[in-house]
Order: C-alpha cells, then structure tokens, then sequence
C-alpha cells in the first residue's frame, strides 16, 4: 500500500481532534479508509476511497499528499485544476488519425460523474441507490440522436447484451475486490444498469464505481468522433442532472485516482516495429502515455493517457491525439522496408545520425563496385546489409549471408573486419592455424574455488556448415538438411557429451525452462538478426542438443548453422575447456565446417570469426566494479565486462557482471583461453583487494 505507508495512524488521530463537528461522517469514512480497505487489501495501490464528495474538504489532511503523489502533482504547491473546457468541437483539429486502420484498432474515452448531493457507494443504501438510478436513467432517455438508446438493468441484462458488452470491455460486474471491501457492492445487482445508444457506441453505467460512468468508442482511428460523442453526451445530461465538483480537484468521484477531468482515453493499436525496438519506453514516457503489451507477437499495445488533473479535457485528448501521431509516424519509419540496394544506400547514406561501421564503410564507389554482385547462394549486397539499413542503431550493421559473401564483398567486409577487430588499416587480415593446445598441459589451472567471487563458467563456439548458405538466404528446405546432419552427429557423441536433441517445435515445458534460466535456449527476438532474415520459417529445422549431465548445450539454426556450449556452475575452468574441445574435435570428424585461411572460422557475424570462441565467467564483483577504473581495468586486459544485474554494490544484485575475452581473430583458442584465465585472475584479486578497503584505484597494467 504506497500510498498510505506511513504517517496514516497519527494523520487519523488529528482528523479525530480537529475534525469533531464532522462526527457522523467521520465513523464510516474511517471504517472504509482506515479498516476495511487498508487491512483487508494491503496489496492496494493507493488504499483509500471517498466516501461522499465532502470528504475531500473534511480529510483533506491525508488525501491531498495521496492526491499529490498518485498524479505526480507538486508538493509545495496547492493543487489546483482548470475550469472545464471541452474545447471548440467545431474548430477542434481531430480528424481520423489512421483512415485505412493499419495502425490503431479501436479508441475508446471515459469519464466518470458523481451527482451532486448524494453519497458514494460507502454510504448509499439501496433505497438512495436506486433514487439515483432513476434520476439517471430519465436523464439518459432525453438524449437524442445518435445517443439515443436504451437502459437495461443489470438484474434483467438479456445474454445476448452482455455478451456484446463483455466482448467489448463495457460489461461490469461484482468481483473488483477493493470496491467490494469498499462497501461499493452492496445490495447487488440493486439499483445498477446500463445504457446503451442505437448504434453501440456510446454506453453509460449506472451505479458501479461511480454514479455514471460515460463511454464513447469507436473502431479504427477516429478518436475525434469519440471524443465528440461524448462531450455532446456530458453537455446533455447537465441540462438534466448538477455533478459533484470542486475548484481544487475538478470533478470528484468515489477514488482519488480519478479526480479533475476523470477523463481516460486509450487506444489499442499495432505497432510491432515500435515495440522490437529500443525506442518504446522513452517515447511513451516523453508522450506523457502509459502503455501495456496485448498480444507480444504482433505488437498489440493498449495505451492510456497518463494526466487528468492539472489539464483541461481538451488539453487532455490534445495530448493523446498529438503522441498517438508521433507513434504512428515513428511506425512508419521503423516499417519502411526499401525495394532495392540503390534505396538502401540512398537511405544510409542520408541517415546522418548513423554510427555503424556499414555506414562508415559504405562508400559511392565501393557501393557502386559490388550493388551487382552476388555469391553461388544467389547472396546480394542487399542480403547482406538490410539489417544495418533498417536499423540505424547496428555497431556493425552487416551481416555475411553466406561464406562467399566474405570474398565476393571483400571492399566492404575487409575494412569493417580490420576496424571491429582492431587490426591496423595498412595489415593484412591473417589468422593463425586453429590450435587448443595441449589438454594435459594447458598452462592455466581452474579458478580458485574457496572463497570465489565466480558464479558460473562457460566457453561457446559458433560453426557453418561449408556446404550451405548462412541464416540470411538459407532456405527451408536446406535448413532442414542442416538440421538432420546435425542431429546425427551430435547423436554419436559419447561419455559425459551423451545427450539427446529437442527441437524447438517440441521442446518439454520442464527443459524449456531449465535453459531459459541458464540463458542456454535461444529465441527470435534478436531484431538484428530479425531484420536480417535470420529467423525465417521460425521455428521449423530448429532445436536444441543437452547432455545429460546438461553441462554441455549446441543451438541447431540459431544465429549459425551451430552454436557449442560447455558450461558448469563453478570456476572450473579447466573441465568446461577439455569438454568443448572434446566436442569439437568429434563433430569435425563427422562434419565440414566453413574456414578461411584469413579469417578462420566464418559465421554470419564478422565480430565473431577467427576462433569464434568466447570464453565467459559470471562473477560478483560490487567493489571493484563500483570504481571510475574498472573498464580501463578489463580494457587492458583485453576483456569485456557486461552488467548483468546491476553495475555497483548499490544495485539489486551487488555488481554481477558477465566477463569474457575480446579478442578472436589472430590468435589461437588456447592463446585465447590463456588470456581471459589471466585477466579474470587479475579481477578476481583486484575485487578481493577492494572488499578488503585497501587502495582505491586497480592497477592498469
């Protein structure tokens, strides 16, 4: 119960004393403020309810700091909101915000009204209750037009209205458990009911939580006929009916959640592009929108204004129809799909804000050397950069969509290569002969054990079939190929790499989960890879190979044809090196695998070639992690740190990073391994010093 958190026993004891003339209201608004709602629901995000409309003045002592902070209002300020202003609905620039409905489903506005006069559910009988009905439902039969419509009470709802109700969201009921602790459902269905107009889209509920609820919805994008609907309905029943109102809070109803316009607007609407990318959240929150996922496949949001006190009612839906316009617009750009790679260029090379080393790379003449060209896979320079293109925010921004790919567009891969590898611009490309040293003598021994910051071990390496285009341009047919000749080699594995395969069309709930939490099950929300063409025919001719003892793992048709785990809940290093190797070594007897005398191992990714090996540690280092040096720290030993759960000892999970090796081209696998021992050695020791207080920097060597 935030809001309510501390404070709230001597704030009630104050309102006894300087409140005594108040007696006969203070009884029943301390019962459903401080009893029934706070004890019986401590999960209550506020907690508290008005009892009448007077309530507001009489305690105002604890609901105005509630009212402050729930709708993030000033705290030394008073509250204050505008006089009502529906805006000039002739003149008022709301015309349908997506007339061919690819964007927003339907649009829906609320407000709610309390009459003036009568208490809130807390206090109403079912005598009063029902005097309040009436008085509504005379009201809302003098409405005309298209608002003209009929009144169904809740007892005697026939099935076939409550299912179009329900199917749209406008059916309520008894089950909301804070408005029945409230004492908001007493004598039900007594006295509740529904109106609803001719053409089922301007609907009214009596009595629920409020004593009318007002809903005006409309398919498709044309929030401005909603809006208009219902102020046209609000401004007819105040002919006919006085709402409780205040010059501080607006219009007051039963929560304080729902004071000054009470006026919601939401909108369902598709934006799958928006919702894979980064940019989400921060828009929502400039927009003053709040949002929550419907359907995570197609990127179905429901979004709802976040202000209703401190802004008029035209301000309000002003504010929902300019961001529900920004969204839609930064859809459109994030759908843009080019039709050509003269298109895609054109589109990079105006993209300013770029930083990719596509972008940088991409030049007039090179562009124009290799737009034509294409491998024995039938791969393009399209395939290759349509992911870079479409998202500007790639560091790389290039995929190879086969091995050729790495020869045949040699003028844009070579200096992205030399670049992301740090290899100097007049050095040939060169990697050494695959070499991972002698396992009964690798010179590194496991990570000290007692007393040791390291939560887990794992060493990955990628491989491609050399036979077979990579996930870009591969086809289905030819992904199921990989597949079987994967199942069967990984199926003569022997001792402890006995396992058994599971394909992700199959895979058992039990397993699904074990990998998820071990972040060893892959998954097709990688928008890179995505836009790339990484995931077509998801997720057919695609699985996952466990041993037994589930410490060695390989992703078939992930990111590349083959993905090796060897993994191991401790510092050992050494067994989950000697393990991976051994697993190697037996598939290469039965497989042939993609290798350039230049580059080494190719895979779809030119930051992963070479030994397309990462050798990774997650250890809790808070101390030194909280220091201005560390990355210089991991810089110089050719490591990189990545945050898992929080950078400093202040965080939630004190400092757990995940540490691995930089470096995979021009060195060898066991070289590799013999560096990330030595820095992460050096880690561990420079944590150990730090938690000890000793001196505050580390040592950059």
């Amino acid at each position: 119960m935030d809001f309510l958190a501390g404070g709230v026993e001597s704030t009630i004891e104050d309102l006894y004393r300087s409140q005594a003339e108040f007696a006969n209201l203070l009884s029943p608004m301390l019962i459903y403020f401080g009893w029934r709602i706070c004890c019986e629901n401590l999960d209550s995000s506020i907690g508290v309810y008005a009892s009448d409309a007077e309530g507001y003045k009489v305690f105002s002592d604890l609901l105005d700091p509630i009212i402050k902070e729930y709708h993030k209002l000033p705290e030394k300020k008073a509250i204050h909101h505008p006089h009502t202003d529906f805006g000039n609905l002739e003149k008022a620039n709301l015309e349908d915000l997506d007339p061919d409905s690819k964007f927003i489903v339907s649009s829906r506005i609320r407000i709610g009204r309390s009459q003036d006069g009568s208490g809130f559910p807390p206090l109403l009988d079912k005598e009063s209750r029902e005097q309040l009905e009436t008085k509504a439902v005379e009201a809302l039969n003098s409405l005309g037009d298209s608002l003209k419509g009929t009144y169904h009470q809740l007892a005697s709802l026939d099935s076939d209205t409550q299912k179009a109700l329900a199917d749209e969201d406008l059916m309520f009921d008894d089950s909301d458990k804070y408005l029945k602790s409230a004492g908001g459902c007493a004598d039900w269905p007594a006295g509740r009911g529904i109106f609803l107009n001719e053409e089922k889209n301007f609907v009214a509920w009596v009595n629920e939580e409020d004593h009318l609820r007002l809903f005006s919805t409309q398919k498709g994008g044309d929030i401005g006929a909603a809006y208009k609907r219902l102020v046209n309905a609000v401004k007819s029943l105040e002919q006919k009916l006085s709402f409780a109102k205040d010059d501080r809070l607006g219009y007051l109803t039963f929560c304080p959640s729902n004071l000054g316009t009470t006026m919601h607007v939401s909108a369902i609407i598709k934006i799958p592009h928006l919702a894979e990318s980064d940019k989400l959240k921060p828009l929502f929150d400039k927009l003053n929108l709040n949002a929550a996922g419907v359907d995570d496949e197609d990127g179905t949001y429901h979004i709802t204004n976040k202000r209703r006190m401190g802004l008029t009612e035209f301000q309000v839906i002003s504010e929902v129809y300019q961001g529900l316009k920004e969204i839609i617009k930064q859809e459109k750009e994030l759908a843009w799909r080019p039709e050509n790679v003269d298109e895609m260029f054109e589109h990079l090379s105006k993209a300013k804000a770029c930083k990719s080393l596509l972008k940088k790379n991409l030049n007039k003449d090179v562009f124009e050397k290799l737009k034509d060209k294409k491998t024995s896979h039938e791969a393009t320079l399209g395939d290759c950069i349509i992911s870079g293109t479409l998202h500007l925010d790639s560091v790389i921004g290039i995929y190879a969509a086969d091995a050729e790919s790495y020869t045949e567009f040699a003028p844009l891969f070579d200096p992205v290569i030399k670049e992301y590898h740090k290899i100097k611009v007049a050095d040939a490309i060169t990697h050494p002969a695959a070499d991972f040293g002698d396992l009964e003598n690798l010179g590194f021994t496991a990570f000290e054990a007692e007393g040791s910051p390291i939560v887990s071990t794992r060493i990955a390496v990628s491989r491609s079939h050399k036979d077979f285009a990579f996930s870009p341009v591969l086809k289905q047919e030819d992904r199921t190929q990989v597949e079987q000749k994967a199942i069967e080699a990984l199926n003569s594995l022997e001792n402890d790499l006995k396992g058994s395969y599971h394909s992700l069309e199959e895979i058992s709930t039990e397993l699904k989960e074990h990998l998820q939490k071990e972040f060893l099950l892959f998954s097709n929300n990688d928008k890179f890879l995505k836009a790339a063409g990484s995931y077509s025919d998801w997720p057919a001719g695609r699985g996952v190979f466990v041993n037994e003892e589930k410490t060695f793992v390989v992703w078939v048709n992930a990111e590349d044809h083959l993905t090796i785990f060897s993994t191991q809940t401790d510092g050992d290093i050494v067994a989950v090196y000697k393990r991976l190797v051994t697993a190697v070594k037996s598939l290469e007897e039965k497989l042939t695998f993609s290798r350039e005398e230049r580059l080494g191992n190719l895979t779809i990714c030119p930051g992963n070639l070479g030994t397309a090996l990462r050798a990774s540690v997650i250890i809790k280092i808070p101390h030194l992690s909280a220091r201005k040096n560390f990355k210089a720290v991991c810089e110089n030993h050719k490591l990189q740190a990545k945050a898992l759960n929080g950078e400093t000892s202040e965080d939630g999970d004190a400092g757990l990073f995940e540490i691995s090796n930089k470096r995979c081209v021009g060195i060898t696998e066991i070289d590799a391994l013999k560096e990330m021992v030595s820095g992460v050695q050096e880690i561990v020791r420079l944590e150990k010093e730090a938690a000890n207080n000793k001196p505050k920097s580390c040592t950059v060597l």
